[in-house]
């Protein structure tokens, strides 16, 4: 090998095990020798490899809580997505209610490295009137172990005030959302959620998906109720899709929305 191969191919190495260390420490800009350091038109100047600076990330993996308290809630049987009904628009089955579009949440989150505990309990049964009861206890031993958001995740009713069901991302027919915040105004008990903490975090998720795509979000709604939401924080219960929806639209929901999940989880070290 000649003289400019050896040095480029050192070039090669060197950017290869500054490539290692960020995969493993953080991230790193460098800046390399110019572009006549591998033109053969040009004599073969000294390379310079300069780190320009390195990013270390020193946080900890982030950890996310992901349940369901309405566990069969389900969407609009289409002719691929079939099940059978416990009631109108609700299924045991896993495979078509909202458990599964916790799973793609799950698996996307995981994929950027997020810790995710989905917890499928079927909260629902044996009677739907009790079902915050049930899940409230989950959410306590959760809160026990600590994480860094809790989610609820639900499917909506259909209400033609709401507008469109969908919208289009990265030209996918997507679910709407809504993250519904409660302040416990409507409650006699002490304990009360700690709703202003709650409802910052959901309105940066909020924003981020509508900077995704319009409407993509229809906001933060503040509620009088607690949705179980005093026992951690921050905690938010989050709609995707209603009933009016298919089951392939509220899956196309959960990329955005792991995406939305990620950027808040990794702002959450210059909040105040």
């Amino acid at each position: 090998m000649d003289r400019k191969g050896s040095r480029f191919l050192a070039l090669i190495c060197a950017a290869a095990v500054l490539a290692g260390f960020a995969a493993q420490r953080g991230t790193f800009f460098l800046r390399s020798a110019t572009a006549a350091a591998i033109n053969d038109s040009e004599p073969m100047p000294d390379f310079r490899l300069e780190v320009i600076s390195v990013s270390v990330s020193r946080s900890r993996q982030k950890r996310v809580y992901l349940y369901h308290t309405h566990t069969f809630e389900a969407y609009e049987i289409d002719p691929e997505n079939r099940y059978v009904q416990t009631e109108k628009w609700r299924t045991a089955d896993h495979r078509y209610n909202v458990v599964r579009v916790g799973e793609e949440l799950t698996a996307l989150l995981q994929s950027a490295g997020v810790f995710v505990t989905h917890d499928v309990t079927d909260y629902e049964m044996p009677r739907l009137s009790s079902a915050y009861a049930r899940s409230l206890e989950g959410l306590k031993e959760a809160a026990e172990e600590g994480y860094d958001l809790y989610i609820d995740l639900h499917r909506d009713s259909y209400s033609s005030g709401n507008g469109q069901n969908t919208v289009p991302v990265d030209g996918t027919d997507t679910a709407r959302m809504l993250i519904l915040i409660g302040q416990g105004t409507g409650s006699s008990l002490e304990e009360k959620p700690d709703w202003e903490q709650n409802q910052r975090a959901a309105q940066r998720i909020a924003d981020a998906l509508n900077e995704r795509a319009e409407g993509l979000c229809r906001g933060v709604s503040l509620k009088s109720g607690r949705y179980n939401q005093q026992a951690a924080s921050p905690s938010m219960l989050i709609e995707v899709g209603n009933n009016k929806n298919i089951l392939p639209e509220a899956i196309a929901a959960a990329e955005p929305l792991a995406r939305a999940i990620c950027r808040y989880l990794d702002a959450m070290e210059q909040m105040p």
